[in-house]
């Protein structure tokens, strides 16, 4: 086999398990799996594709497509053997926080998600499912209606992926506790205030219903059986992560209270979690219990977040039958080894959940991105997950979130095989061969590492885009110096030509173009707004900053209609127009 064929068949993503133009070893048996598949090619055609049942076929299917790609008419013959290392491959998308994506935009990511052998997609709410009934919590937010949901299924069952709808039904109920209706319902009237701020810089509203009021379980109830009938999965999620108003230990330890203690500083070298005073503990784990029997979760699987259980390890044989844990964690550092071990220990079956790193940042954070992937995959591997599920938050681009999908993709069906993480790019959406789009896509989310010290969640530059530059003060201090900067400026500029002039054949090519030139535009005026508040020599003309600033704001605009419903971009734009601040 020729080098360029080895390199190519290399790009496959997620790489198949055996190939006989590229593996010495001898063809390995047809795993009865249903999405195993055996594909041979000859003469550059399929002579045979063997798998037990349909998603295997669609796979291999998936795979012949890749190959067409890579190699046009001259694909080499070869015999593929593959089947995953993790049955449940999942994508999680945040609908929840002001971007509610277009239902085109929903069937266009499940398709290609499908093609990278993803087989869950699951929608993240809280508020934004059309619950009958309860119009002046979701009206205002474009929520997907049943006929939306209904839609939907249809798109991803043509494509072998599971749809589930995320209803969380304790915390993260914000939206529904702002209504006067359900006001009454908060553990935590009012909300929590940090003692002795003002404003509302030591203030959070309330987000978590009293377990003590039994109008509080009656909502949770009805919104988790709306959902759970209107997906039609055979599972359900009810969230349950983060119930932080039972503690406001908690939140004293997040505002950094004088004298506060972190309570989850002691659990797995100090990694976040939410523990519960004892009383909680005893309402949390009777809420699950009674979640778990409602009708409308007959027969299905009930997945629920795991924090609670990191802390108190002993709840997690209190749990019922029908129940799975979803480890979450979105730092490199995160404890997927000690948390699973312990829920497998105990029997239970888990997920992994890793994350896109996108959350907080304006571009990701590749290298953040890749080991926490890994991380999760390896325990999963070690400790008998059934799912892993990649999870993405925020109301950036989507295209920020795409290397974190591929990467978990890549490692939930063959972890042995490690992705390339540019080509896969370039391979999802049919990027020119050598065009050098993909690199461009990770050097964006890379482009933190060359400036120290370090910012965590959002990224060095991506936090000095958020802060207006306000970031770089203390960055300065810490000892980042402009030649760091200008390390960072010469790696945008070179990501930028690349990115203007790459062309592919996905149908909304240009629209991820555009993205990615958003993103790195943003980045570049961060790092320019940073000199601006050090008054350093270097910094860009006020003319400028003003210029590219509004620039991006008209921009993002047009980039979020392209993608998504209207409700939220007025929102999302007033925050984009403060950072110009008094420039």
């Amino acid at each position: 086999m020729s080098p360029d064929t080895s390199e190519r068949l290399d790009v496959l993503c997620p790489a198949p398990h055996w190939i006989s133009a590229r593996d010495s070893s001898p063809e390995p048996p047809l795993p009865e799996h249903r999405d195993a598949y055996r594909l041979e090619v000859c003469d550059g055609a399929v002579t045979s594709v063997r798998s037990a049942q349909p998603p295997g076929r669609y796979y291999a299917d998936a795979t012949m497509d890749q190959l067409r790609h890579l190699f046009g008419d001259a694909i080499p013959d070869l015999v593929i053997v593959d089947w995953p290392d993790i049955d449940t491959r999942g994508v999680m998308l945040d609908v929840s926080r002001k971007k509610a994506p277009t239902l085109e935009t929903l069937e266009l990511m499940i398709t290609r998600l499908a093609a990278m052998k993803i087989n869950h997609v699951e929608l993240y709410l809280e508020a934004m499912f059309a619950h009958p009934g309860h119009e002046s919590v979701w009206k205002d937010r474009c929520a997907y209606s049943a006929a939306d949901v209904e839609q939907l299924h249809r798109h991803a069952t043509r494509h072998h992926v599971e749809l589930l709808g995320q209803q969380n039904s304790l915390g993260h109920m914000e939206h529904w506790l702002a209504d006067p209706r359900f006001a009454h319902l908060a553990v935590l009237p009012g909300g929590y205030t940090a003692p002795g701020s003002s404003g509302d810089s030591g203030h959070e509203p309330p987000a978590c219903l009293d377990p003590s009021n039994p109008e509080s379980f009656d909502l949770a109830a009805e919104l988790v059986s709306n959902v759970a009938l209107a997906f039609e999965c055979p599972r359900v999620h009810v969230g349950l992560d983060e119930p932080i108003d039972m503690n406001t230990a908690v939140w004293d330890a997040i505002f950094d209270v004088p004298g506060a203690e972190a309570p989850w500083a002691g659990v797995d070298n100090g990694d976040f979690c939410v523990p519960l005073p004892p009383e909680r503990r005893v309402q949390y784990m009777d809420w699950v219990r009674r979640l778990r029997v409602l009708s409308a979760l007959d027969g299905r699987e009930m997945l629920m977040w795991a924090d609670v259980m990191a802390p108190h390890p002993e709840l997690i044989d209190q749990l019922p039958d029908g129940v799975t844990l979803v480890e979450w964690g979105y730092e490199a550092s995160h404890p997927f080894d000690a948390r699973c071990g312990r829920i497998a220990a105990a029997g239970r079956p888990f997920w992994v959940a890793p994350g896109t790193s996108g959350w907080s940042s304006i571009s990701g954070r590749i290298p953040n991105m890749v080991a926490n992937v890994r991380a999760s995959v390896e325990a999963a591997a070690t400790h008998g997950a059934a799912g892993m599920l990649v999870t993405s938050w925020g109301t950036h681009p989507d295209a920020i979130n795409w290397p974190g999908f591929l990467a978990g993709a890549a490692a939930s069906w063959n972890r042995s095989h490690g992705p390339q993480l540019a080509a896969s790019l370039d391979l999802a959406v049919g990027a020119e061969p050598d065009s050098g789009l993909g690199e461009a896509w990770c050097s964006i989310g890379t482009v933190h590492d060359l400036v120290s010290p370090s910012t965590p969640e959002s990224g060095t530059i991506s936090e000095l885009f958020r802060s207006s530059g306000m970031a770089g003060i203390g960055l300065a201090l810490g000892g980042m110096t402009d030649a760091m900067l200008c390390e960072v400026d010469a790696e945008l500029e070179r990501a930028l030509g690349v990115i203007r002039a790459a062309n592919g054949a996905a149908p909304d090519f240009e629209l991820i173009r555009a993205e990615l030139d958003w993103s790195t535009r943003c980045l570049r005026w961060g790092v320019g707004m940073a000199r601006h508040r050090l008054s350093w020599p270097t910094a860009p003309a006020v003319a400028w900053l003003r210029e590219e600033h509004n620039h991006l704001v008209t921009e993002h605009e047009r980039i979020w209609t392209a993608r998504n419903r209207p409700c939220g971009l007025a929102d999302v734009t007033a925050e984009l127009v403060g950072l110009l601040g008094g420039v």
